[in-house]
């Protein structure tokens, strides 16, 4: 009876406009390429990274991170102690070793190997080569976020609290509003 509108109109529709304007994605930044064999032997990395004849797992490079840099920064001690407890999970994908999850909680500071137990109040998810620079001082936590390889879940202010201790260790500026008080909401 009635000409079958639906059809038609599937067939004859243009794509959807993103499709037609969004172009390729582009290529990851240098630094956050596979790195060649012994990178955690270079500087800045050889400075914290305890060499174990291998590349660290994602565990191993945050744990060497915490004591090796972080224990030695009174600003980031300071910072970790003031945030309400926090647990984030960092979900790494390494291209040849699969998935590595490493848990941290904020206050009392704690890394800890393996997918979490209880709910974690952000969890971030990256690839491993993403992961590294981060820690290295190379790019931000957002550099990732923002060009959309790293996703994240969950309380946010956690995350800029992770992001406030993160910078005070790398020997930044802490830029936070007066309005905005740590640990809030």
């Amino acid at each position: 009876m009635y000409p079958k509108f639906a059809e038609e109109y599937e067939k004859t529709k243009l794509p959807s406009v993103l499709d037609r304007v969004t172009p390729e994605p582009l290529p990851p930044p240098s630094m956050c390429r596979p790195r060649p064999d012994g990178w955690w032997r270079e500087p800045p990395y050889s400075k914290w990274v305890q060499d174990r004849g291998r590349e660290p797992t994602a565990y191993e490079l945050f744990m060497d991170f915490i004591i090796g840099r972080a224990i030695s920064s009174p600003k980031a001690m300071e910072l970790a102690a003031s945030a309400p407890t926090r647990l984030i999970v960092y979900e790494i994908i390494h291209p040849k070793r699969g998935t590595e999850f490493v848990r941290m909680f904020l206050n009392p500071t704690q890394v800890l190997e393996g997918p979490p137990e209880e709910e974690p109040d952000l969890w971030i998810k990256m690839g491993y080569y993403d992961f590294v620079p981060i820690l290295g001082g190379e790019i931000s936590v957002f550099n990732a976020v923002y060009e959309g390889r790293a996703e994240i879940i969950g309380n946010t202010t956690a995350g800029l609290d992770q992001y406030d201790v993160m910078t005070a260790i790398l020997g930044f500026e802490v830029p936070r509003p007066r309005c905005w008080p740590r640990g809030h909401p």
